[in-house]
């Protein structure tokens, strides 16, 4: 049977934190039994730990960790974390931003299921309620479905990118589009919600910069998961 690890990354979003979880405890028994879900916490305020307790993840197949180090946009290590410690074929990049209803996530289980060779799924945005924000029907930079094979072989996320902010979607796809084909499932709608983005300084110059510089001279690292981290979950006795 074809397994699906939803891999979401968390920065100090709270409320949707505790909204994801809840979308995915309400999926039907049969979704839950092709689906895992893990869960990186980059270094919050408030440690994961500390927000999810063991009734709150009851009767989902949960893994958690927590980044130790207070890295400025580590979402390169921190879906390079994800995506090393994934123990299924199929994997899903989520950002908080987004959150997959279940009739989204019985489409993508579909897609996985057609096992086609070399492809990554991106997936199409809706805001509820809010027909005409500028984000609403429009795909998300980085929500995919890939197998992890393929994650590794188009060389993971930029960790140079790390300290500053933007391009880690961009790079990786730039990457990516040499091995694997990308395909939009502009019909495969998730929900977009703006409260889920994180807080941060969103300067793009420096990375930009060095990404252009990276694709000229094609040096792209080697050197994934630059920082502790812990398996809360085993830790924690989840």
């Amino acid at each position: 049977m074809i397994m699906i690890t939803i891999c979401l990354s968390f920065f100090n979003q709270n409320d949707m934190l505790k909204f994801h979880i809840e979308t995915w405890k309400n999926y039907s028994d049969e979704i839950k039994s092709k689906v895992k879900f893990s869960i990186v916490d980059d270094c919050s305020k408030t440690h994961i730990e500390d927000i999810i307790s063991e009734e709150m993840i009851k009767g989902i197949d949960i893994k958690i960790y927590r980044v130790h180090d207070d890295l400025i946009c580590n979402i390169a290590g921190v879906r390079n974390l994800a995506a090393k410690e994934c123990q299924t074929e199929w994997m899903i990049i989520l950002d908080m931003d987004t959150v997959i209803p279940e009739e989204s996530i019985k489409q993508i289980i579909e897609l996985a299921e057609k096992n086609e060779k070399d492809v990554a799924y991106k997936f199409n945005r809706k805001v509820p309620n809010k027909p005409k924000h500028e984000k609403n029907n429009k795909p998300h930079p980085a929500v995919c479905l890939i197998r992890k094979s393929d994650y590794w072989k188009a060389g993971g996320c930029e960790e140079d990118l790390v300290g500053h902010y933007g391009s880690t979607d961009p790079s990786f796809w730039w990457k990516a589009r040499k091995f694997i084909n990308i395909k939009n499932e502009s019909q495969i709608f998730l929900d977009y919600y703006t409260e889920g983005e994180a807080d941060i300084i969103r300067d793009k110059s420096h990375n930009i910069a060095l990404i252009e510089r990276k694709k000229k001279d094609n040096l792209w690292s080697t050197d994934f998961i630059r920082f502790k981290w812990s398996n809360v979950s085993t830790d924690s006795g989840y």
